[in-house]
């Protein structure tokens, strides 16, 4: 008996054989995949929309920081309406001469005691879409809190707070977004994680920790939602040009040192960011879902000489 019949029978088909039985191969292996009772819609020229009013809603916990705007601005071009929470200044009036309609839901706020990491937050925005347009069809959501220190700086009140913020409120928001999009039987969620999710930073073990392990709940979601047609997916971001990085990381001159090492040889722009995350969300792509993009220039590929710079 050759070495291929030892391996096939001990596995029950090769790969030729498991490859060859396409659906019943998946069944027969037994891989945990649930049936689905619904597909995700295949664009068309015109794109299905969960709302009434005809166009596709997007929901933004984030229209202040970081990406949030530039998101923002992209999909009012593309015919999105908008909720959106605490929108940076001309915000509202830039949406607008894209003819979106904007609903700005109060009490959320990205930095300060009612910050988008508390429960119930995401939930007003679920809300807020419902009562205005009947439905939404995407949700971009960021909830963070940074905090720098090892294993051995770290102490369980540090962690606690982390594990709150960046990975329980990622929980949350899921668990208010996913079930009406869920009976709509279309929908995309996209959540801001970190690109130290996929790959540690120096002196962040908390940080690093819980992105990741949000990162993998964003996946196990993505298995929950698929067979109702609804897309989860995350990405991450880091060594982005946000207006406050100058200040954040020592002025341009530090900047420019770090950008040496950086693969790509330079910080990114919020847009380019934003560019990437769209397409995740404006629904063009109804078929990736479980995936965590990290947009970091190739930090994710290479990043011991970027993470030494912060010794």
């Amino acid at each position: 008996m050759n070495e291929k019949t030892n391996t096939s029978d001990a596995a029950g088909m090769d790969r030729r054989d498991f490859l060859m039985a396409g659906a019943a191969g998946l069944a027969a292996a037994g891989l945990g995949i649930g049936t689905a009772s619904a597909k995700t819609p295949i664009p068309g020229e015109e794109l299905k929309t969960n709302s009434k009013s005809g166009k596709r809603v997007a929901l933004l916990n984030d229209a202040l920081m970081q990406i949030g705007p530039p998101i923002a601005i992209e999909l009012a071009q593309k015919g999105h309406n908008l909720v959106i929470a605490q929108p940076a200044e001309g915000l509202v009036d830039k949406l607008k001469s894209h003819g979106a309609e904007v609903v700005v839901v109060e009490g959320i706020e990205q930095e300060g005691p009612n910050d988008e990491t508390k429960p119930g937050s995401t939930q007003k925005l679920v809300d807020a879409a419902v009562a205005k347009f009947g439905g939404f069809d995407a949700a971009y959501i960021r909830t963070a809190i940074h905090h720098a220190g090892d294993v051995l700086g770290t102490t369980r009140e540090d962690m606690q707070k982390i594990f709150e913020s960046n990975f329980l409120a990622v929980m949350d928001s899921l668990q208010s977004l996913m079930p009406p999009l869920m009976d709509a039987g279309s929908g995309q969620i996209l959540v801001l994680t970190s690109a130290t999710g996929g790959q540690p930073f120096n002196d962040m073990m908390g940080y690093s920790s819980m992105r990741a392990a949000a990162n993998m709940m964003i996946r196990c979601a993505a298995m929950t939602g698929a067979p109702k047609g609804v897309c989860v997916n995350a990405i991450g971001t880091n060594f982005i040009n946000y207006p406050d990085a100058v200040k954040t990381l020592g002025g341009p001159d530090a900047m420019a040192a770090v950008s040496e090492h950086i693969p790509v040889g330079r910080y990114g722009e919020p847009e380019e960011a934003a560019h990437t995350a769209v397409s995740l969300l404006d629904g063009r792509n109804m078929f990736a879902t479980g995936m965590f993009i990290p947009i970091a220039g190739g930090y994710n590929v290479e990043c011991d000489s970027v993470a030494e710079l912060t010794e």
